[in-house]
């Protein structure tokens, strides 16, 4: 999770650490069947984790629209048809409302976000690089924004209502990001 502070005036943003596509595929090997899915759904969908652990049975299709629990904003995603055979996997024998990615100690529960977290950690030992749950998110941004070449369709894609966060997911300096505007320039 990000977290912003304010100190004399200054706003300095946590920024998501970032990951790599190789180093997503490093990550994605040391992991789980079913956390593997997780971490894919995230890359594929950019969606947080929170909403990730809250998909149940009936949310599963190869288009899905969702609710974001943090902005209560309506998001739409294509997935592909692996990812989907693999998400319909972990549903057999779930009713519809059951959780997708559900807890093995609680019944009707989902996955804490604590335990990926555990498990993301756990499998990046070895490995030369650190992330995080939410750097699945902001590899979802920079593969947009590498696509595209615009900060504004990748704010769209993520529902952010400030360019500002978007910048930091794509390590923008947002001081150029707002010269840019205040010229005339348009990302």
């Amino acid at each position: 999770m990000r977290h912003a502070t304010v100190y004399r005036g200054v706003i300095n943003i946590n920024r998501p650490k970032t990951i790599r596509g190789k180093q997503s595929k490093k990550l994605i090997n040391n992991l789980s069947a079913r956390d593997k899915i997780l971490v894919e759904l995230g890359i594929k969908s950019g969606l947080r984790i929170s909403d990730l652990l809250n998909l149940k049975v009936e949310d599963i299709k190869r288009t899905m629209t969702i609710y974001e629990t943090k902005s209560k904003r309506k998001r739409t995603f294509k997935i592909g048809k692996k990812l989907y055979a693999n998400l319909k996997s972990l549903s057999v024998c779930k009713s519809d409302s059951d959780f997708i990615f559900h807890s093995e100690a609680k019944t009707g529960k989902h996955v804490h976000r604590s335990t990926i977290h555990r498990r993301i950690k756990k499998a990046l030992q070895g490995l030369n690089f650190d992330c995080s749950a939410h750097s699945t998110r902001k590899l979802y941004a920079q593969k947009i924004y590498k696509k595209t070449g615009s900060v504004k369709k990748v704010q769209k894609a993520m529902n952010h209502q400030r360019i500002t966060t978007t910048a930091t997911y794509l390590d923008i300096n947002v001081d150029k990001l707002i010269k840019g505007v205040k010229h005339g320039k348009r990302n």
